[in-house]
């Protein structure tokens, strides 16, 4: 029988990459997305099996419902991956100055990031009989650099999460980890000022942006291979 796999926020441009990732080592795929339908039409139609629903992920009474729907259709799932992500409080592709974060962009940031993986791993906890989970952050949630505050602090919630849910879920050989991406060369990175972007690449070992596909493989590597790590934040940045 096929692996399977449910991606969380596969409209977005890492999580493109992902869902086609994991349906290239053999895995069917399911996706959610919120605003990004033609995308996930697109999906489905080239990656063999996949389905798709919508979600929006600030609801979050909606998310057993639609685990429950793409399992059912892919008749099991063997890794979860949560690429869903709000870069800015106000919904754009922007770096939020402090002083600019009121309290509804702040709870909606978070219940995207980080309220939404908890209770899908909840739900899935119950669903998933062994596999993986994989959380996705950046290194800003690991590293001192300059980053929008609600967003270091989702990527940071997420690691602390997945160390957790890793000691709670290993005895259901649920193994949970965090993949944590330096800027790459599309998605949420687009919204680094260019002197920040220019600082990195900088300081960046290999002197260059990451490539989706690049992460993308490393986390359907932690979804649909590995049998051992878990409750750890591997960092994907070229060395910074």
């Amino acid at each position: 029988m096929a692996r399977t796999a449910i991606v969380f926020g596969a409209s977005g441009a890492l999580g493109r990459a992902v869902a086609a990732s994991l349906a290239r080592d053999g895995a069917r795929v399911g996706l959610t997305y919120c605003r990004g339908e033609a995308v996930a039409r697109e999906l489905c139609a080239t990656l063999d099996g996949a389905v798709a629903r919508r979600l929006d992920l600030t609801v979050t009474a909606d998310i057993p419902r639609v685990i429950d729907e793409l399992a059912a259709e892919l008749g099991s799932v063997d890794a979860f991956v949560h690429c869903a992500a709000l870069f800015s409080t106000t919904g754009g592709p922007v770096f939020d100055p402090l002083a600019a974060v009121d309290e509804a962009g702040f709870d909606r940031l978070l219940a995207v990031n980080v309220r939404s993986a908890f209770f899908a791993v909840q739900h899935l906890a119950g669903v998933m009989k062994g596999g993986n989970v994989v959380l996705v952050a950046s290194i800003d949630s690991v590293k001192s650099v300059p980053a929008p505050v609600p967003y270091a602090a989702a990527g940071g919630a997420l690691v602390a999460m997945a160390r957790a849910l890793a000691k709670d879920l290993g005895p259901r050989n649920l193994r949970v980890n965090v993949v944590a991406s330096g800027v790459l060369d599309g998605g949420l990175s687009t919204a680094l000022p260019a002197r920040l972007r220019a600082e990195y690449l900088k300081h960046c070992g290999l002197r260059r942006v990451g490539k989706r596909e690049e992460v993308a493989d490393l986390i359907a590597w932690l979804a649909l291979q590995n049998t051992y790590v878990t409750g750890q934040t591997v960092v994907a940045d070229g060395c910074l």
